[in-house]
């Protein structure tokens, strides 16, 4: 370990310690066998004669190949090594803390080793060439042969490169195994010594002595089990696409239960020479069931403006039973300008204002998980419609409020006037069904209808308009609900993830190798037992977060069986 990689505090000890052990060998102990350990945490006289204080610890009177292995990248080439000297040492009878052993020893080892697992999973392959048969299976194209090389034997590939000016390792390699723990410890330690080779330069690099059996499977397996090569290049997890919320599907009065969403800011001029221009806000209110949306432009971001534009709403449109909102996170890091509405919207005096004139008008107000845009597609669309009619016909217009007023509710009209379901290519059919027929009765863009001078009683205009109410939640029920069955994405059903896996957590605009650690402390499973939305533990604290903002470190065996694991596996 160098001191460099560690704090300056601790680095410098180090250092020093270092200078003063110039010449020894530096070797990994585990907590509970370090003496030092003891006295460091405090102990009793009787708890200090009943340690390991006075004997140390036990494995120092076993081999050293016994000994714990050191703690760094090389952990997987140190147990290949502590597996060769083994062999070695056993095989040539020498004193394990006296003699050293030479380059030839080890290689004569490491190939006993090699024979030995041959042995073992090419049992049948072996008795078959020495009878002189073709192997079975997918060896019998690599043309096998046995070379005995003093005392022991090896499966090598004859293949058809006799004649090529290749050394006699390439022409010839040693074949072994994929299953082999052994061989997956050595291609771990070729991938780390080169790098964190890719799969492709891996299997490249295999190649020049080995013949591993499906080499690139087992090349991907072990860059996807790289702690490191996680970290630089992480995949977050997944999970099918939930089921629709029961707002989404039940009939209900327009805006009886809507989502809400800010955006801005957005310049406004007072045409005043020498005025400058002021940030105004745009508050999105979507009706769960009709997609029906309402816009209001805030003066500011304070409490009383945006209740001001939610009671213009409500005036307007009725007083809703529930509101869904996000916590605002999905602002986080996304630009400079959004600074003042994500503090606006994390501010919690202005959520408990909110939260408590919704409670004494008896609307619920709901959340959604932090930093899960996702949970909230209905009005995150909207936004984006909202925001992409608005650029694309302003650009660099300057407006006035009453200006961008206008505007704002233009462009409600239009987004209202959308069909719910697809058009029909028969000119005999409805007209297209919109959120505005759940408003006035027709589409907000469409044209006006002659006035008619019926001769009816108004009972009979009152079932014409009922009628025409049932009409519409009938095409509801019938055209648009059987529009949202399919799943657009996330289809497959992904195994839960578990409790205490070591995570890393998506962070906008940041570097992976920046993203923050964390261990997962509960799993909050929905109505249909899919795990959407964790609990982590992280040096900051406890958050909650959705797993599609989550990738899985492979420290731990993330798998097993029919769910992932988070429980040391070691």
């Amino acid at each position: 370990m160098h001191s460099a990689t560690l704090s300056a505090f601790v680095g410098n000890r180090v250092s020093e310690i270092q200078d003063l052990t110039a010449g020894s060998h530096w070797r990994y102990v585990h907590t509970n066998c370090n003496p030092a350990d003891i006295v460091s945490r405090g102990s009793t006289v009787k708890d200090l004669t009943n340690s390991i204080w006075f004997k140390g610890p036990s494995f120092l009177r076993q081999e050293m190949y016994k000994w714990p292995a050191n703690k760094n990248d090389n952990l997987d080439f140190e147990e290949v090594n502590k597996e060769k000297r083994k062999a070695a040492f056993k095989k040539f009878n020498r004193n394990v803390f006296t003699e050293v052993l030479t380059h030839e020893e080890l290689d004569y080892a490491f190939r006993c080793i090699i024979s030995n697992i041959q042995a073992q999973y090419f049992a049948e392959d072996i008795y078959l060439l020495n009878r002189g048969s073709i192997t079975k299976g997918s060896l019998k194209y690599l043309n096998p042969f046995i070379e005995d090389t003093g005392g022991y034997k090896l499966i090598k590939v004859g293949g058809r490169l006799e004649l090529a000016d290749l050394a006699k390792e390439r022409k010839h390699p040693i074949l072994l195994p994929s299953k082999s723990e052994f061989v997956i410890r050595y291609v771990r330690y070729l991938h780390r010594k080169n790098y964190h080779a890719g799969p492709k330069a891996l299997v490249a690099l295999i190649r020049l002595e080995f013949w591993i059996i499906n080499a690139r499977e087992v090349a991907r397996r072990v860059v996807r089990q790289c702690v490191h090569c996680v970290h630089y290049k992480p995949k977050l997890l997944q999970q099918m696409m939930g089921n629709l919320p029961v707002e989404r599907l039940t009939l209900s009065r327009p805006f009886a239960r809507c989502g809400i969403d800010s955006c801005g800011p957005f310049n406004t001029y007072l045409r005043i020479r020498g005025k400058p221009p002021y940030k105004t806000y745009i508050a999105i209110f979507i009706c769960m069931a009709t997609k029906a949306v309402h816009i209001e432009v805030v003066s500011s971001l304070s409490t009383d403006a945006f209740i001001a534009a939610f009671k213009r709403m409500i005036g307007r449109r009725g007083l809703p039973s529930n509101i869904f909102c996000d916590n605002a996170t999905n602002f986080v890091g996304a630009s400079n300008q959004l600074t003042e509405l994500k503090s606006f919207l994390f501010n919690k005096i202005n959520q408990s204002s909110i939260i408590q004139y919704c409670a004494s008008e008896f609307i619920n107000f709901h959340f959604i998980p932090h930093r899960a845009p996702h949970f909230g597609g209905l009005w995150e669309a909207a936004v984006k419609s909202a925001k992409g009619h608005l650029y694309r016909s302003l650009m660099t217009t300057k407006l006035t409020f009453e200006e961008l007023s206008t505007v704002t509710t233009e462009i409600e009209a239009t987004l209202n006037s959308r069909p719910l379901t697809p058009l029909s290519p028969d000119p005999s059919d409805n007209e297209a069904f919109t959120p505005a027929h759940f408003l006035i009765g027709c589409s907000l863009k469409a044209l006006p209808e002659r006035t008619e001078f019926a001769n009816t009683n108004m009972l009979d205009k009152w079932s014409l308009i009922i009628g025409l109410k049932q009409s519409f939640w009938k095409r509801w029920s019938h055209e648009y609900i059987n529009e949202l069955q399919m799943r657009t994405k996330w289809t497959c059903e992904i195994p839960n993830i578990m409790p205490n896996a070591m995570v890393l957590i998506h962070e906008d605009n940041v570097p992976p190798l920046h993203w923050q650690l964390g261990r997962v402390l509960k799993v909050i499973p929905g109505k249909d037992e899919h795990v959407r939305v964790v609990d982590v533990c992280t040096s900051k604290g406890s958050i909650r977060r959705p797993i599609h903002k989550l990738a899985i470190l492979p420290i731990e065996s993330p798998f097993k069986e029919a769910g992932m694991l988070g429980n040391n596996t070691k």
